[in-house]
């Protein structure tokens, strides 16, 4: 048995195939869609100049205070700089950030912070996933375009959970085209270096 929240076809038969799974021994069972209702969703270019954009979210956080907010950056860097502006001009609000460049421990102190309800507002990259259940998100926002509409979806998802009106913004931007080319690039390059490093052992 497999158990997964988004799997799309395609990655339902790459696994079969790898896994030497036949046809005759495989059942597909889908217990929901994609589609959440209770979600409104808002697309908004990206302005060029970074404070002008921060100060958009800034304003989509102030419009729904005291509600959560989840915010998604494609890459580290982008978390810092977010949440160090955001500290500077949401003063009273608890925020925090989650990226996989973390330190185990500050990771875990992030998601703890997150799961007793002591943050109000995390930014993160798409690492900040695994177990995120919470039922109080009323917004997420993606401030870049995400890899994939799996990630997407997902993503958006986490806001909403208790079935509750709550709201999606994603900024988008032709920059972002490069940013997930070069993300793709650099963990093209890892998996090189690591399999180097496999064959020489």
């Amino acid at each position: 048995m497999l158990l997964t929240a988004t799997c799309t076809r395609s990655e339902v038969d790459e696994i079969c195939a790898n896994l030497t799974i036949e046809e005759n021994n495989f059942a597909l069972i889908r217990g929901s869609t994609s589609h959440r209702s209770e979600i409104i969703f808002n697309v908004r270019e990206r302005k060029e100049i970074r404070d002008q954009y921060i100060n958009e979210v800034i304003s989509i956080i102030n419009e729904n205070l005291p509600e959560r907010v989840i915010i998604y950056c494609a890459t580290h860097s982008s978390c810092e700089y977010l949440y160090n502006n955001l500290q500077e001009n949401l003063t009273n609000i608890s925020t925090d950030y989650f990226h996989g460049g973390l330190q185990d421990n500050e990771r875990e102190k992030a998601m703890n912070n997150w799961k007793s309800n002591y943050t109000q507002i995390m930014i993160a990259t798409s690492a900040f996933g695994m177990g995120i259940n919470s039922n109080n998100v009323r917004v997420v926002i993606h401030v870049e375009a995400p890899m994939s509409m799996t990630s997407l979806i997902q993503e958006a998802g986490r806001a909403g959970r208790d079935g509750n009106t709550a709201n999606h913004f994603i900024f988008y931007s032709k920059k972002d085209i490069r940013t997930n080319y070069s993300i793709i690039a650099e963990y093209r390059e890892t998996l090189v270096i690591k399999n180097n490093f496999l064959i020489f052992r």
